[in-house]
């Protein structure tokens, strides 16, 4: 049994050191043979040194240097396409998801599951943050056919049968957790609270989470097609009724001034309407768009593996295979 731990890193240059030790410190008492799986995402401080300076982890860690900031979906899937284990094990590098949680996950999947997955109970974060990742996930659940339980994230165990299902499915825009939900099998909940950051500022960026939640929804749902078409049909029942309203001024009440109410109606209602159901064809549009293109998600600068010396070792973008195997 190999197990692996994926870390997608982007700038954590202050958090490496002790997540690396708060890892050495779990992992070693579990007896079993281990990977770490760093991946370093583009950064442009200390985080690829930091690595490579760790030297308890000198036999178990790899790190995998992308050739520039690919954005979190395309470190995480560069990560776990070069885990070789039959356990892997996602985390972030910032320590809000504990280390010391993966012998629990680790028991689970033991125990028959072969996707364990965390949910948060609490999250020591701003309120603003808190306020956007409930709403996200309380509209994702709602619109997604096959709707992932609430509150579940990245930091998850997956087995290899499944995580190979999961690497499978061709499509660019990847939302991990609408994925890994999607391929089934034997799935348990693990609960925790979530603390605050070890140190530095969040990479994911409101606007990134923004396009993370978008990827997320439109990637598993056609509702917002349906809406679409409900908004339009809402509008003009709207324009009916303020027709309406128009006409009892005019003819009855004598106190409707002319021509501008019927204008700013027809302007408002239709191209509202009009503007909103192409704004979210445009949404799926573009996913169409970067799934006709084929680019890959990521591209590989090198790889240092515990082998052969230290030897570094570089490899060809493939989004069809394996890495590291």
């Amino acid at each position: 049994m190999l197990l692996s731990v994926v870390i997608p890193m982007f700038n954590e240059q202050d958090s490496v050191r002790p997540l690396l030790e708060r890892l050495e410190t779990t992992l070693r008492p579990l007896g079993i043979p281990f990977e770490v799986v760093a991946v370093d995402d583009g950064s442009s401080d200390g985080t690829r040194a930091g690595l490579l300076a760790f030297q308890p982890l000198a036999r178990e860690l790899s790190v995998v240097c992308l050739s520039r900031n690919f954005g979190l979906e395309g470190a995480i899937e560069a990560g776990l396409r070069h885990a070789r284990g039959d356990a892997v094990v996602l985390m972030d590098a910032d320590l809000q998801d504990p280390p010391e949680l993966i012998p629990t996950l680790l028991d689970a999947w033991r125990n028959g599951a072969e996707v364990v997955f965390t949910t948060k109970r609490s999250r020591a974060e701003p309120l603003a943050r808190r306020a956007a990742f409930g709403g996200f996930h309380l509209l994702y659940h709602r619109l997604a056919r096959i709707p992932s339980p609430l509150g579940a994230g990245n930091f998850s165990l997956v087995d290899r049968a499944a995580l190979d299902a999961v690497l499978a499915m061709p499509e660019r825009s990847r939302y991990l957790p609408g994925l890994r939900y999607w391929v089934g099998f034997r799935q348990v909940e693990v609960a925790y609270d979530r603390p605050e950051r070890a140190a530095g500022r969040p990479s994911m960026t409101l606007s990134k989470l923004l396009k993370l939640a978008l990827d997320g929804i439109f990637g598993f749902s056609h509702l917002p097609l349906r809406l679409a078409t409900l908004l339009g049909a809402c509008a003009c029942a709207l324009g009916v009724l303020l027709v309406a309203w128009v006409l009892v001024e005019r003819f009855i009440t004598h106190t409707a001034i002319l021509g501008w109410p019927s204008l700013m109606i027809a302007i408002c209602l239709l191209g509202g309407a009009q503007l909103v159901s192409i704004g979210i064809l445009g949404e799926y549009l573009s996913r169409v768009f970067d799934e006709a293109r084929r680019r890959p998600n990521y591209i590989v600068r090198d790889v240092r593996r515990p082998s052969a010396g230290e030897a570094a070792e570089s490899e060809p973008v493939s989004l069809n295979t394996r890495r590291g195997r």
